[in-house]
C-alpha cells in the first residue's frame, strides 16, 4: 500500500519521479537532473490547482447556467399558473439557496476527493518497475463516480421538470438526486480520507443539501399531486 505523506518533499533528492492526477493523467522523468524534476513537480502543482478550482466552481457555474437557461419558462402560463403547496418559498429564495449549496458542494468535493499518496517504486509503459518516488494527487476515478452521478441528477431536474410529463418525471429525478446525495455523504464519511476530520466536514457541507433536497422532494410531489 502506498504511504500517505503530509510533509513537503525535497525536490532536489529525486532522480526518478512519477506524478499522477488521480489514475487518469500521469507524468514521469527517469534518471533526471534536479531541474527537470523540479519543473515537472511545478507543472503538476499548477494542474492540481486548476483541478481544485474546477471542482469547486463547476457545480455553481453549471447549476446557475441551467437555471438561467430555463428561467423564462416560469413565465409560461402553463407553469406560472401551477397550483403550489402552502409552504412553497418565493422564487428568489431558490436562487440564494442553490448558490450557497452549489458552493458548499464544490468545496467539499474538492476536499473529499483530494488525496496525496507517495510510494518508492512505480511502473511506466517501457519499464515494469522503476525505483524512485511516485506521487498521486486526488483519489482514483472510482471514488468520483458516485459524487458525479449525484450532481448529474441534480442538473437533470430542471430540464426534466420542463419536459414532457415533467411534474412526475421531475419528482422521480429529485428522489434519485436525494438518494445519491445521501450515498455521497456516506462515501465521504466512511472512505479513507486524507484529512481525518473530513467526515465531519462532509456532514457540515452536505447535510443542509440533503435537508433542502428532502424539502424540494416534498414540494415536487405536492406540485404533481395538486396539478394532476
Amino acid at each position: 500500500m502506498p504511504k500517505k505523506s503530509r510533509g513537503l518533499l525535497n525536490k532536489s533528492d529525486f532522480k526518478s519521479v512519477k506524478v499522477c492526477i488521480s489514475d487518469v493523467l500521469c507524468f514521469w522523468a527517469t534518471e533526471a537532473n534536479p531541474d527537470v524534476v523540479k519543473n515537472l513537480l511545478n507543472s503538476i502543482e499548477i494542474i492540481k490547482n486548476i483541478v481544485t478550482g474546477v471542482v469547486i466552481f463547476l457545480p455553481l457555474v453549471i447549476g446557475l447556467s441551467i437555471g438561467a437557461i430555463y428561467g423564462k419558462k416560469w413565465d409560461d402560463p402553463k407553469y406560472k399558473n401551477l397550483k403550489k403547496p402552502e409552504y412553497n418559498p418565493p422564487s428568489y429564495v431558490f436562487g440564494i439557496v442553490w448558490t450557497i449549496l452549489y458552493l458548499a458542494i464544490g468545496i467539499i468535493y474538492s476536499y473529499a476527493l483530494y488525496d496525496k499518496r507517495v510510494s518508492n517504486t512505480f511502473s511506466i509503459p517501457s519499464t515494469p518497475v522503476v525505483s524512485g518516488t511516485a506521487i498521486t494527487y486526488f483519489k482514483d476515478s472510482t471514488y468520483w463516480i458516485l459524487p458525479i452521478m449525484a450532481l448529474l441528477f441534480n442538473f437533470l431536474y430542471i430540464p426534466t421538470f420542463f419536459g414532457e410529463n415533467g411534474l412526475f418525471n421531475g419528482f422521480v429525478v429529485i428522489l434519485f438526486c436525494l438518494v445519491l446525495a445521501i450515498a455521497t455523504l456516506l462515501q465521504f464519511y466512511f472512505q479513507d480520507n486524507y484529512d481525518p476530520n473530513m467526515k465531519y466536514y462532509a456532514i457540515i457541507a452536505l447535510l443542509p443539501y440533503i435537508i433542502w433536497l428532502s424539502f424540494a422532494s416534498y414540494l415536487s410531489f405536492e406540485i404533481y399531486r395538486l396539478n394532476v
